[in-house]
């Protein structure tokens, strides 16, 4: 006789397995690993041009200098900068990590940008897709950066 599963034994089996299921949340809802902070880091010829760049464009002076690796805390995240001769000998220059960092104003953030770093501009101004407002820029090593806000959705909007 083939075994076919009833509502009963569906509600039994829920019964038995549902609290279980229940007190676990997710997968995706864990984290699956203890993240104490997030980093990035780009690969440059030059470190202490780099260096001098990104905080003139960050506004900020690095919180890790090293001959080899210059470091910035960005909102409790970690922006380095790295010798491509001391550790990635073989990556190619530029284009090595596109960074998305959002920012609260971001029209201020690039007048300071044009300011700045005019030639490090990639868009010639603030383009708009959606709810994203976002500009790109280069860094002398070539590596494209991109700034971003989001807009709230409208009231009524789907």
């Amino acid at each position: 006789m083939m075994f076919r599963p009833t509502v009963m034994v569906a509600i039994a089996v829920l019964g038995l397995v549902g609290p279980i299921l229940a007190a676990s949340p997710p997968p995706f809802t864990r984290p699956a690993m203890n993240v104490d902070r997030f980093g990035l880091y780009v690969v440059a010829e030059n470190v202490e041009q780099s260096a001098k760049f990104y905080e003139r464009v960050f506004g900020a002076a690095p919180e890790v200098q090293m001959p080899t690796l210059v470091g910035f805390d960005i909102a409790g995240g970690f922006f380095a900068i790295i010798s491509r001769t001391a550790y990635a000998p073989n990556v190619r220059r530029g284009d090595n990590v596109a960074p998305y960092i959002s920012v609260l104003d971001l029209d201020q953030f690039f007048t300071h940008v044009r300011t700045v770093a005019p030639e490090s501009l990639v868009t010639p101004q603030i383009i708009v897709e959606g709810p994203f407002r976002f500009f790109k820029m280069r860094d002398p090593d070539g590596n494209l950066l991109e700034f971003f806000s989001v807009s709230p959705a409208s009231p009524g909007a789907p």
